[in-house]
């Protein structure tokens, strides 16, 4: 290939690139002129902002101005032409489009200078890194289910594990008493009428606390199973729905009920929110000590989005070692000679309020009481 088809060549490629390339000059004979522009492409051209351009006296200062900063682009010519080697200045943005500018050393009084438009990949840029936040995000969605499916069903194994202890134990006592007493009936002939009535007492007990078993059991499984809605409920009425049902299930036991007013709106479920607080009561009346008359206390405590709502007692109070095993399912501290009940009470109150969003604790000490709160979100 000879010199002139050679030139040719270059001369096409130069202009037909897509790159803005211009080659400019220096003037070693006054170190602080700007470059001088004495050539640009077609790509180049139209980025230019001098109205003169006349490839004769136009400054790269005057073509692209505000591009960079002109004497550090002056100073990085100089040296280029010195020692030689190329030079990325970063980006540059204009009308919205993003530019990459590189200079680079022809000869000891000329730089070559090309624009690349890298807007294109600014956005491919930009699509990566959002679709990569996407794929965090789900990742830590994914971990957080992961998370919450493995400690439903770590729960679900003790609470399965409880049951067969209550199977074995709770349901099947009541029922090797019944046998027994209809034993005794069946095969002693000597016995008086007091004693037989004394005998069919305790196969009625027996019977009545197996069914309040079952009765239980099985409003602890609506609770974790039954569709809950939530919607903005008055707690007032809740109060005063749970206040009505207490009356019918004390069965006569004196009591005192102090409801403070203006009780606020929370997101719940009616229905379940007033088995949650008929629980407490029941359970704030049943362990008192002997000859106290049962003080409830309801007043709620409002903060930033949420609402807590206590429940009080006089009653007999829980210990500190115990406050967390008292919502297991089937836990009971007292015997039932000393305090009646299955243990399922405030395992329901509690899987409850999860079921809801909110949270549940006490506070109480052994022989002072006990302070149940529950936390839910205000309603707007």
């Amino acid at each position: 290939m000879d010199m002139q088809q050679a030139e040719q060549l270059y001369r096409l490629m130069f202009t037909n690139m897509r790159e803005a390339l211009a080659i400019l000059r220096l003037d070693v004979r006054n170190p602080d002129a700007p470059p001088q522009v004495i050539e640009m492409n077609p790509a180049a051209v139209k980025l230019c902002r001098c109205k003169s351009f006349n490839l004769q006296d136009c400054l790269v200062t005057d073509c692209f101005p505000g591009w960079f900063d002109p004497d550090r682009f002056k100073d990085h010519c100089h040296r280029l032409a010195a020692f030689g080697g190329s030079l990325e200045l970063g980006e540059v943005c204009r009308d919205e489009l993003f530019y990459r500018i590189r200079i680079f050393a022809l000869t000891d009084n000329h730089i070559g200078m090309v624009i690349s438009d890298c807007t294109r990949y600014r956005e491919e840029e930009a699509e990566i890194a959002d679709l990569s936040a996407k794929l965090e995000k789900e990742a830590a969605t994914t971990d957080r289910r992961v998370a919450e499916r493995t400690a439903q069903l770590e729960e679900i194994n003790e609470e399965l594990d409880s049951f067969a202890f209550s199977v074995s134990h709770d349901l099947r006592a009541p029922i090797r008493a019944m046998q027994t007493f209809a034993e005794i009936l069946l095969d002693d002939e000597m016995q008086t009428a007091a004693e037989r009535n004394a005998y069919l007492v305790r196969i009625k007990t027996a019977a009545q606390g197996m069914d309040r078993l079952i009765q239980d059991l099985l409003a602890y499984s609506r609770v974790s199973r039954q569709e809950i809605t939530l919607e903005p409920v008055r707690l007032d009425q809740v109060v005063r729905d749970a206040a009505q049902q207490l009356e019918l299930t004390a069965g006569g036991k004196a009591y005192r009920l102090e409801i403070a007013s203006d009780l606020p709106t929370v997101i719940g479920h009616p229905t379940v929110l007033v088995q949650v607080v008929l629980n407490l009561m029941t359970n704030g009346i049943k362990f008192v000590p002997k000859g106290v008359v049962p003080l409830l206390r309801i007043w709620t405590d409002e903060k930033q989005e949420y609402c807590r709502l206590y429940v009080e007692d006089n009653g007999i109070g829980i210990a500190p070692q115990y406050q967390e095993r008292i919502f297991k399912i089937f836990e009971r501290l007292h015997s039932m000679d000393s305090y009646p009940g299955t243990g399922v009470g405030l395992a329901i109150v509690r899987k409850a309020v999860h079921r809801l969003g909110g949270r549940i604790g006490l506070e109480s000490k052994e022989g002072e009481g006990s302070r149940f709160w529950i936390e839910l979100r205000r309603a707007e």
